[in-house]
């Protein structure tokens, strides 16, 4: 037996209704049957841990005295005491509640945790771990400076340093205390996000333009299911951002808030519009905030978003191109079966069938070539240009918002090319073949025909040399 068991028995009794509270040096478990109070005092004699047994009375109990009359009990636990450094929580329902009432300790010790993780404030591992090293706290904005809260009872967290991961990728995400621990971080994340909170009617609102309100989850909601481990982790990123610098905080803020009113409406819970948007949004924010950086103004804005209506034209232009050619295949397909089927069907000349299909297949060609030299015109000029007017874009950057889109429509139209010219090369193939089977074929009834009309003239007897009489030829 463990402090893991034991985290686990009071959190199974959490969970069906028992009240479970914990103090620093205590845990008490109010109306327990006889059963789950036997059950207890096994895993608290297996580690050593002293426990007091009360009935609804106050009347003490010694564990041979139990009786189902005298039930429900009241346990109190002896635990460990903690130290002026670390805090020693060992149920997840006390994990919860101490993260929600706050605690400067810079170690935390759960029971219930598997795996460690730590934070910008604090270091949480399992129990009786050899103690993480907590990282130095991140000098960040306070929250409650960014977000105006029309509300008496301040909801916006006064530091991010507890809910923001250092190492996100090793978040252990199979931990259910971990993932506890993720969901009470997820609202708080969210609770910094907004321009302004509306605590009477619980919104989260963004200024825009366009304006943009969500609803506030409940502390008891199931965040991180709608939410996911991914976009937890996006959220994480994205707040993580906003925070790095104090003294660029504010306008962070401003800009990511912006984009996230600049996203679609908010008809989805808010849990599942920031899955579905909160990257994008930091992606757009990150490329103004660097625009700010370096010193680009109103006309930058406007390059942007010229830059965004370009290759949005140029990607149609080729996929339009891609249509062409698909359309010019399809009908030069559609005449050679018919010269085909003409020539099987009728003593057409094979030239002039030859002819007609070559004129389709000069059409599919001019088509192909048109969608390829303008696709080579767009390339070039989108290399000639960027690094004259889009400069101030990573490269990252302006291959996610350029260089990406058009490779796409690039390769549809290089693939529907292939295919096409591999269309017409099977087409003429097969008019060949069938204009080669059509002549022997012609031909061989004709020498048949030919040789039976073949015929002996012999001259006859009595007959004058001018006339003669037909002999059919001899019978083998």
């Amino acid at each position: 037996m463990s402090v893991s068991d034991l985290a686990t028995k009071l959190d199974a009794l959490d969970a069906a209704g028992y009240f479970v509270t914990e103090a620093e040096d205590v845990i008490t478990v109010s109306d327990a049957p006889l059963a789950e109070t036997k059950g207890l005092l096994g895993l608290c004699d297996a580690i050593g841990w002293g426990i007091t047994i009360q009935d609804k009375h106050e009347n003490v109990w010694s564990p041979d005295q139990l009786t189902p009359e005298y039930a429900p009990y009241t346990l109190v636990i002896n635990k460990p005491g903690t130290t002026t450094d670390v805090l020693r929580l060992v149920s997840c329902a006390g994990f919860m509640d101490w993260l929600s009432r706050g605690d400067d300790r810079r170690v935390w010790q759960i029971g219930a945790l598997k795996t460690a993780f730590r934070t910008y404030a604090v270091a949480f591992e399992p129990w009786d771990s050899a103690s993480l090293e907590p990282n130095e706290k991140l000098e960040t904005r306070a929250p409650r400076r960014l977000v105006r809260e029309a509300t008496i009872v301040r909801q916006v967290p006064e530091s991010m340093n507890r809910w923001l991961l250092t190492e996100p990728d090793d978040f252990p995400t199979d931990d259910s205390a971990a993932a506890s621990w993720a969901n009470l971080a997820a609202l708080k994340l969210m609770l910094a996000l907004p321009t302004e909170l509306d605590g009477e009617r619980q919104i989260l609102r963004f200024s825009g333009p366009p304006r943009l309100d969500l609803s506030v989850p409940s502390e008891a909601a199931e965040i991180l299911t709608n939410l996911t481990i991914k976009g937890f982790l996006s959220l994480q990123a994205a707040v993580d951002w906003v925070f790095e610098l104090e003294r660029e905080a504010e306008m962070r803020h401003i800009l990511l808030a912006t984009e996230l009113a600049r996203s679609r409406g908010g008809e989805d819970a808010t849990e599942i519009f920031l899955k579905e948007n909160i990257a994008d949004a930091l992606a757009g924010a990150k490329t103004a905030y660097q625009m700010q950086l370096a010193g680009m103004s109103g006309d930058a804005l406007k390059a942007l978003s010229d830059l965004r209506k370009a290759i949005s034209e140029d990607t149609a232009k080729t996929a339009d191109g891609t249509r062409q050619i698909i359309t010019a295949v399809a009908g030069a397909l559609a005449v050679g079966v018919g010269m085909i089927a003409v020539r099987l069907s009728s003593n057409v000349n094979p030239d002039f069938l030859k002819i007609v299909l070559g004129l389709a297949a000069t059409y599919v060609a001019i088509t192909i070539l048109s969608g390829a030299l303008l696709t080579r015109l767009q390339q070039n000029v989108r290399k000639a240009w960027q690094p004259r007017l889009y400069r101030f874009l990573p490269t990252s950057d302006y291959d996610a918002l350029v260089s990406n889109p058009a490779k796409t429509a690039e390769r549809a139209l290089w693939g529907a090319s292939a295919l096409g010219v591999i269309a017409i090369l099977t087409m003429f193939f097969a008019m060949s073949w069938v204009s080669k089977e059509t002549v022997e074929a012609d031909q061989n009834p004709q020498e048949a025909e030919n040789a039976s009309a073949t015929a002996t003239t012999t001259p006859v007897e009595g007959a004058s040399t001018d006339t003669a009489v037909e002999v059919p030829a001899p019978q083998s």
